[in-house]
Formats: C-alpha cells, sequence, structure tokens
C-alpha cells in the first residue's frame, strides 16, 4: 500500500489535525506531502464530506495511484448542521466563542456561511435543545456507520489506497450485537482497512509511557510522542501489511 505514494490526505477531529499528530509523523517517515483535513471537535459527517472535497482537490494534481487517505473516526455523539447566520463575531480558535460555529470547514463554500458543532457537554441552547431532546445512541451510530460506508464505498469506487482507525473505541455499543438498524450496517464495514486496535487513545495508554508519565497531555489526548509511536507501532507496519490480529477480532 505504500509504494509510489506521493501524498497523504488525513481527516478527523483534534487527533488528527495539528502537525505532531499521526499524519504529521506518518507524511514525515514516508516522505509524503500531507493534506491535512482533521480539525477539533468536528464530527463524522464533516469528517466523511472532507474526504470527498479533499479528493476533488487532489486528483487534480495526483494520480489516484499516488495517494493514500488515513480517517480516524471520531465520536458518535458529535453533529452538525448548516446555518447562514452571518453575524460578524469575534472568533476564537475555530469557533465563535457564542455559538460553537466552525468557520468554512470543507474549504467549498463561501466563508459567510457556516456549519454548527453540537457537541454533548457544551453549554449552548442548541446543544442542549438537541441532546435532551433528540439525541440517542442507536441513531448516532447509524449516522456514523453511514458515514463509514459511504467513505469506504467512494474510496473503493475511485481504486484509492487508505486504511481507517478510531480516534477511541467506537465500537463497544451492546447494540451492535442485536440492533436491526446497526447490524446490517455493521455488517457491512470491511475491517481489513481499519488498524488492528480499539482506539488511538487506548493503544497510547497501554503501550507507552513517556517519563514517567502516561503520553497524554490532558488526558484525553496523547502527546507527540503518543502519536509517532501510535504510527510506528500501528500505522506503518499495518500498511506494510503485517496484519496481526484483525480489528473485528479485537472488538468485543
Amino acid at each position: 500500500m505504500i509504494d509510489g505514494k506521493k501524498v497523504l490526505l488525513a481527516s478527523g477531529c483534534s487527533f488528527t489535525f495539528e502537525d505532531w499528530n499521526w499524519p504529521g509523523h506518518l507524511s514525515r517517515k514516508l516522505n509524503l506531502n500531507v493534506m491535512n483535513k482533521g480539525m477539533a471537535s468536528q464530527g463524522n459527517g464533516l469528517i466523511s464530506r472532507k474526504v470527498i472535497s479533499g479528493l476533488d482537490e487532489l486528483l487534480k494534481k495526483y494520480k489516484k495511484e499516488e495517494i493514500l487517505v488515513g480517517v480516524m473516526w471520531s465520536g458518535i455523539n458529535r453533529h452538525e448542521y448548516y446555518t447562514e447566520d452571518t453575524d460578524d463575531v469575534k472568533t476564537w480558535g475555530f469557533f465563535t466563542k457564542e455559538n460553537h460555529t466552525i468557520k468554512n470547514p470543507t474549504d467549498v463554500i463561501d466563508g459567510k456561511f457556516n456549519w454548527r458543532i453540537l457537541n454533548v457537554g457544551w453549554n449552548s441552547k442548541e446543544v442542549k435543545l438537541y441532546y435532551e431532546n433528540f439525541h440517542n445512541d442507536v441513531s448516532s451510530m447509524v449516522y456514523t456507520l453511514e458515514h463509514i460506508l459511504r467513505v469506504q464505498w467512494y474510496l473503493d469506487s475511485l481504486g484509492i489506497d487508505y486504511f481507517m482507525s478510531t480516534y477511541m473505541d467506537l465500537f463497544k455499543w451492546p447494540h451492535l450485537k442485536y440492533h436491526p438498524e446497526i447490524t446490517p450496517l455493521f455488517s457491512k464495514i470491511n475491517f481489513d482497512k481499519f488498524l488492528p486496535v480499539k482506539g488511538c487513545m487506548e493503544w497510547v495508554r497501554e503501550n507507552y509511557i513517556e517519563d514517567g508519565m502516561p503520553s497524554h497531555r490532558d488526558h484525553e489526548h496523547p502527546t507527540s510522542f503518543g502519536h509517532e509511536k501510535f504510527t510506528e507501532d500501528v500505522i506503518i507496519p499495518h500498511l506494510g501489511g503485517q496484519r496481526g490480529i484483525t480489528y473485528k477480532q479485537n472488538l468485543i
């Protein structure tokens, strides 16, 4: 999967978007250019759309055989909705302070239009309204599985090499074993394309200590050291065909 590759397209949440996260380490170790579409707090809908928009751009410059896609899926409870709210509010990082609006995340729409993030635990009117009245785990898992399958089938149809992972163990939900809305989708995922670990954070916590401390900077995100070891010990062996135990065997 590595031979002949010139560019890495990465998509994910905060586990992906910084240069010292796994895309930066992987691109440097394999001497690849990188298009990093990761962004803090985004959910799996935005992650999947960024794969599609990023490929549109890369395929104008590279042959499909030269592209490697890596996706690290985020939490199932993260959602977003499109808004044409053009209020001129001051931004903090990627978000407006008042309403957690993301500015132009897909890079294909005018900056005055926004996607508004809904993340469980955030203190905004929209978040409280959604999670108190409309949210449940089954619909959130269906939403995530549909986006995984959309990216899987899209990349397969183009003949693009790719791998997937999760920021934490997304598939621990008991609904996977029996729920009629979930199991048909779950059964269609190609887990040979997934890294053979339950989640990046779980793997780092279980395998690496840095200077006597767990290698995560805030108990929720790995440090650069953790991402580097994850890249060396998990991603690169997987890309080289050293599969070992499969992701699905490691699930339950």
